[in-house]
């Protein structure tokens, strides 16, 4: 995974720091997750770090017993669209994260609508990332940080509203 330059929307963030690490917990995907489905992030409710600014973001999750899938699409500050897929394995094992030599993300479920992701290269952890239902299941709040492509840290939060049912 290629690394972006600094104010690249929260998107590419996404992509920088999959990972996660663990199995989802018995009997978690006997039900639909409450994960998979179409979320839009609420800019006045998120706290974006201001190199990573998005005019918008639509995440939508896919969700099978051994695959969560990712797909997104924005608009970044300076009204350029970007957009791509990730798939996270929340089986809690190394997974090698395409396009960025010595990278590996491991993921894992902390219950079910609760992802976690830690993506670490060459043993250092450059970016984590947890994706969490509300209880409702009408909200979903990312919390994101990493390395961005300058080698600065950043860390934000990013509230995102479901679309449709």
């Amino acid at each position: 995974m290629k690394r972006t330059a600094p104010g690249t929307q929260i998107l590419l963030c996404i992509l920088a720091v999959q990972t996660a690490a663990g199995a989802a917990p018995a009997g978690i995907l006997d039900e639909p997750s409450p994960l998979a489905g179409t979320w839009k992030a609420n800019i006045s409710k998120s706290k974006r770090h201001p190199n990573h600014l998005f005019k918008s973001a639509t995440l939508r999750f896919d969700v099978s017993n051994d695959v969560v899938t990712l797909n997104f699409t924005g608009e970044n500050m300076s009204g350029k669209e970007e957009k791509g897929t990730t798939r996270f394995h929340p089986d809690g094992k190394e997974h090698p994260i395409e396009g960025l030599a010595g990278a590996v993300q491991v993921t894992k479920w902390l219950g079910a609508g609760k992802l976690d992701t830690v993506a670490t290269q060459d043993g250092k952890v450059i970016g984590r990332s947890t994706f969490e239902v509300s209880s409702d299941g009408k909200m979903l709040t990312a919390t994101i940080s990493g390395t961005d492509g300058s080698g600065a840290w950043f860390e934000q939060v990013i509230v995102c509203d479901r679309e449709g049912n």
